[in-house]
């Protein structure tokens, strides 16, 4: 609903014209109108105000004290709208560039780094969606997505990043406290699960024959509380290569108790649709995540 006691903007830009020149003519010039069109505007504004804003002196023009300080008021608000305009106007131009991707790949790879992927292209407008979920590109405005797993859906190409793998992951402290970890022994100790990924521990076990009698158990919610849990020696957790090579590189109280004994688990890859295969910023985003998950997720000990 409108507010009936606001004048009109047209009304606004009028008085703060020929304030600013303190010349009805010249204000008529400045908005392509003539002299007595600008003077019938004042007075119509004036009437509604209920003050006066200029003192009419034979040829000359000044303003009131009322009308300075309504001066400096609507000037404020108009530089304000002006500003706002010119913003959203920048916004509209910017092209977006939507990448969904796991939560542990936002916070790792995407928060630290997409910085220098922007300055690469400060044209775009990037936004990263966070969700463990698989994201529709047809009902979605989303650019890429970097997902664990290779899909068949129809439309979407799909180009490998990075081979996933399973291995314990605990901290010194725990280790010294159960050497059986070296010999893959779990029977004395708190394993440590993510609730999103139930397979994880089985897959490992059944490989290396490690199966436990032990109960003991922590269930998190993501990654990131799992080494949490680790760094606080609350138990050995499974860790994802070569992930856990960027927490062990920030943190040299984790190790791997079985270093030798990995288990394939998958494979992320970049999604995005078909007809944007020959699409300039998404074949360099792809360049620039391969090479950001070569610099973060090295074993630099080795």
């Amino acid at each position: 609903m409108s507010n009936q006691r606001l004048p009109s903007l047209n009304l606004i830009r009028v008085f703060e014209t020929a304030a600013r020149r303190l010349s009805f003519k010249d204000a008529a010039d400045e908005l392509f109108v003539s002299p007595p069109a600008v003077s019938h505007q004042i007075k119509a504004l004036e009437e509604h105000l209920g003050i006066t804003l200029f003192k009419r002196e034979n040829r000359k023009i000044s303003l009131t004290t009322e009308g300075k300080r309504y001066y400096l008021h609507i000037k404020r608000g108009l530089d304000l709208i002006d500003s706002a305009t010119l913003a959203v106007r920048k916004q509209k131009k910017k092209r977006r560039f939507v990448v969904n991707t796991l939560p542990n790949i936002a916070s790792l790879l995407l928060f630290p780094n997409i910085h220098e992927f922007q300055s690469r292209f400060p044209e775009l407008n990037i936004q990263i969606d966070s969700d463990i979920s698989r994201i529709d590109f047809e009902h979605s405005e989303t650019t890429v997505a970097i997902r664990h797993e290779c899909g068949n859906e129809p439309g979407l190409s799909y180009q490998p990043l990075v081979r996933i793998s399973l291995t314990p992951i605990c901290s010194k402290n725990y280790l010294e406290q159960h050497p059986g970890l070296l010999k893959g022994d779990f029977n004395d100790c708190r394993l440590i699960k993510i609730s999103g990924d139930s397979y994880q521990w089985p897959r490992w076990q059944t490989q290396w024959s490690a199966h436990t009698e032990t109960s003991d158990e922590l269930v998190v919610s993501t990654v990131e509380a799992s080494i949490a849990a680790v760094k606080n020696d609350i138990g050995v957790a499974m860790g994802y290569l070569p992930t856990s090579y960027q927490f062990m590189n920030n943190d040299e109280t984790l190790v791997l108790p079985l270093p030798d004994k990995v288990t394939r688990h998958g494979e992320c890859f970049l999604a995005y649709r078909t007809d944007h295969a020959e699409d300039e910023v998404i074949n360099a985003f792809y360049e620039w995540v391969g090479k950001i998950i070569a610099q973060e997720w090295s074993d630099k000990k080795n």
